[in-house]
């Protein structure tokens, strides 16, 4: 029921809705009466609906049949057309203009155009544009529908919401999903992985090894740099990362660090490229371990990186094997190699070669993404 601050008490609506009523109230002894309290009715009813088009969560505006902007609520002229002053009795075709580029500009004057000629409504659910006011891209749903006005003469309507934020909301979430899906096969995948590594040192530091107890200390040793080395990616998660650090990590999560010569500047990674990093090493390393030059006694891993001065700074990663059983291409792209290549590729803003030379595995990564940055040379004991 409408209340008494809404539309004064439901006895005074009901007193001037339908032409029975209205019929009534002019048959009656004190027209004079009647027609100020009409007045006074009306009156109120018109601010009400005002305030209800001013309130309103869209923006509305109409133009008449010259295609000059007649009337516009609050929304629109503090909203989409705040850069337009004056806005009303301003062509509309101009505000346009000032509001998108020309050809954007252009195809919205022709839909109201179509709509004030022929009378069909339009409906646009996908449009995405950027502006010409401002430096920045917004998204809109919006309808048009011809509308009657005074003296005869006909305009469009226009009805039109603001989907930037929900577009961008609805973007973020299809990424993180994309990401969590990412996430979930590699940590399906790093979990196999992991046991192939657990089984690979358990052959080469048990089976191996005449001694039980000292094989023991050994395997429970390197099982142990293998635990270290988790806490150091989930430590990367909350800051910037040393790339030599993050690389000592990955190889002692595999149990491999004394058989691999790391070199470089210091680089340190934000924690995103810092994690990517660690996986793309854990994998070849993995794939060293399982297939390559660490997967017999005599192999031997260089893991060097530079940077390449230039207009955009690049750096170069290079992971070149050794002293490994003779090497040929795989026949198919595994989901290790798919992840190395994508991860890197998104996140680094990557270049990824793999050579599978016959003398063993050339990895070369060349990247170039913004959340590199160079810090001061430090010495680091074992790093040639």
């Amino acid at each position: 029921m409408p209340t008494k601050s809404g539309f004064e008490s439901a006895a005074l609506s009901e007193r001037f809705s339908g032409r029975d009523a209205l019929l009534r109230r002019v048959a009656g002894d004190a027209p004079d009466a009647w027609i100020r309290e009409v007045a006074e009715h009306t009156a109120r009813q018109s601010e009400i609906f005002v305030e209800l088009i001013n309130k309103c969560p869209f923006g509305i505006y109409l133009v008449d049949d010259s295609l000059t902007i007649v009337a516009m609520n609050e929304r629109s002229q503090d909203g989409a057309f705040q850069n337009v002053r004056p806005v009303i009795g301003r062509p509309f075709e101009e505000a346009m203009r000032i509001l998108w580029p020309e050809p954007v500009a252009l195809e919205i004057v022709g839909h109201f155009r179509r709509t004030l000629e022929t009378g069909e409504p339009y409906l646009s659910n996908a449009f995405v544009e950027p502006r010409a006011d401002v430096d920045q891209v917004e998204g809109y749903e919006w309808e048009l529908h011809r509308a009657r006005l005074p003296e005869g003469r006909q305009g469009v309507i226009c009805y039109y919401f603001d989907s930037t934020a929900l577009r961008d909301a609805q973007r973020a979430l299809a990424e993180a999903a994309r990401r969590q899906r990412l996430l979930i096969d590699e940590l399906n995948h790093r979990v196999k992985n992991m046991l192939s590594v657990v089984q690979s040192l358990a052959r080469q530091t048990i089976g191996r090894n005449p001694d039980p107890a000292a094989a023991q200390l050994a395997f429970e040793g390197r099982l142990g740099a293998l635990a270290r080395a988790h806490d150091t990616l989930t430590r990367v998660h909350w800051e910037k990362a040393d790339l030599a650090e993050v690389a000592e990590g990955s190889l002692d999560s595999c149990g491999v660090a004394d058989r691999v010569t790391l070199g470089g500047p210091t680089i340190w990674l934000d924690s995103r490229i810092a994690v990517t990093m660690a996986m793309a090493l854990h994998e070849l390393c993995t794939n060293a371990i399982k297939y390559g030059a660490l997967s017999n006694e005599t192999g031997h891993v260089d893991f060097r990186w530079w940077l390449e001065q230039g207009a955009t700074p690049r750096l170069r990663l290079e992971w070149r094997e050794r002293g490994g059983p003779a090497v040929t291409a795989p026949g198919r792209r595994g989901f290790g190699t798919r992840m190395l290549e994508r991860a890197l590729a998104g996140d680094l803003k990557a270049d990824v070669r793999l050579d599978f030379l016959p003398e063993g595995l050339v990895c070369t990564i060349v990247a170039t993404a913004p959340a590199l940055f160079e810090g001061p040379a430090a010495p680091r004991e074992g790093v040639a």
